[in-house]
């Protein structure tokens, strides 16, 4: 049989195109023909997001250097869809959705998050079209404001009409069953194998984030609870960030007294390197879908401090084991608990423990359940 793997665009070097690259592995594993489809990509993210020895189609008929054209086109129907068969469509946005909805055959959902465009209030909509490059997102925002009530039907619909439904935790799950009225079934993202302690030390102390550096992931919160800490170690930043948004974290801890250092976009190796060498990893984004940043963390024997806002990012912890949940939104309780683990040496203390935490989020472990229902699915379909 024939899956088709199918998202918008394969731009940007984050945690869906890392997902999708592993659920392609685990259905070839399985012996499915794979193909992955979007309406542009750089080869650049295909080779660091690990797409070798996946085939990739750039289904756009008219293929030009500006996302939005290549989108916008796709989206008004001028793609190859017509030109591919599949037997099972495996669909990671709203816009995908709505490409494949004339297909006659079996579609799976994979939803990391309800679509941001159409539900979240003006100001945070605002917030997420400016936390990548491109105007992509501004134009979705702007369709949302001119037609949302409309797309909340097709979306709602859409999601309805599919044969099954991936919710990338409990907490997406919960939320998702509320808007939608369907079943979700939990499906984590997966853990790559290459986050464990590595050999290889960094010999300073200083506390750890990575991810991209936007506005909407909230890093004026992580410098503001640093600003409270009485163990004054420096903050170091994973990722990449637009200058402007740069110069505005550099003033504001210079304003709150934070050492805070800027390492770019890392290499995977140098990666592990420093969250093995942390005192401490931190997440301040308020009710994240999930978040695999903290679990790779864990993976390479650091602990963790997040919200206990009751995000995705909670389900991975062990309170007072592999790290510590802050009150939601209060710096200076979530400063305390950083400051717990450093001076309880939770990370030495709690080595074992911290690493073994990660370990329901590694590639067997989701591979297991995500394939057996897709078998499930499938077996159902063909009877």
């Amino acid at each position: 049989m024939k899956i088709c793997l199918i998202y918008d665009f394969l731009t940007e070097y984050g945690g869906l195109e890392r997902l999708m690259a592993n659920h392609a592995k685990m259905l070839i594993e399985e012996g499915y023909e794979v193909e992955v489809l979007t309406c542009i990509y750089d080869d650049d993210v295909l080779k660091k997001m690990c797409f070798e020895n996946i085939k990739v189609t750039n289904i756009s008929k008219i293929k030009t250097k500006k996302e939005a054209v290549n989108l916008s086109l796709c989206y008004l129907g001028i793609n190859k869809l017509s030109e591919i068969n599949a037997d099972a469509f495996l669909i990671y946005s709203f816009p995908s959705n709505y490409m494949v909805r004339k297909k006659k055959a079996i579609k799976i959902n994979y939803i990391n998050h309800f679509p941001h465009f159409l539900y979240f209030n003006r100001k945070d909509k605002i917030e997420w079209a400016s936390s990548t490059h491109g105007i992509k997102r501004h134009v979705s925002v702007i369709m949302s404001w001119l037609i949302g009530g409309w797309l909340k039907k097709l979306d709602m619909n859409l999601v309805k009409g599919n044969d099954l439904r991936f919710a990338n935790c409990d907490f997406t799950k919960k939320g998702l069953e509320k808007l939608y009225g369907s079943k979700m079934i939990k499906s984590y993202p997966v853990l790559d194998v290459v986050f464990k302690p590595s050999k290889e030390k960094i010999n300073e102390r200083f506390i750890f984030s990575s991810s991209r550096i936007v506005p909407s992931k909230k890093y004026e919160w992580m410098i503001e609870s640093c600003s409270h800490l009485k163990n004054k170690l420096p903050l170091y930043l994973s990722g990449q960030v637009d200058e402007s948004y740069r110069k505005k974290l550099e003033n504001l801890a210079k304003k709150k007294k934070v050492k805070i250092k800027f390492l770019g976009r890392l290499t995977t190796e140098n990666l592990v390197e420093y969250y093995t060498s942390a005192e401490v990893f931190i997440f301040t984004t308020p009710k994240f879908e999930f978040g695999l940043v903290p679990a790779e963390s864990l993976a390479c024997g650091t602990p963790i401090v997040v919200w206990g806002d009751g995000g995705g990012q909670s389900e991975q912890m062990l309170e007072g084991i592999n790290g510590y949940l802050a009150k939601p939104y209060d710096f200076k309780d979530f400063a305390r608990k950083i400051d717990n683990v450093i001076e309880l040496n939770l990370k030495k203390r709690n080595k074992s423990e911290i690493i073994t935490s990660s370990k329901r989020f590694s590639y067997g472990e989701i591979k297991t359940g995500f394939i057996s229902e897709i078998k499930k699915l499938l077996s159902n379909k063909k009877l």
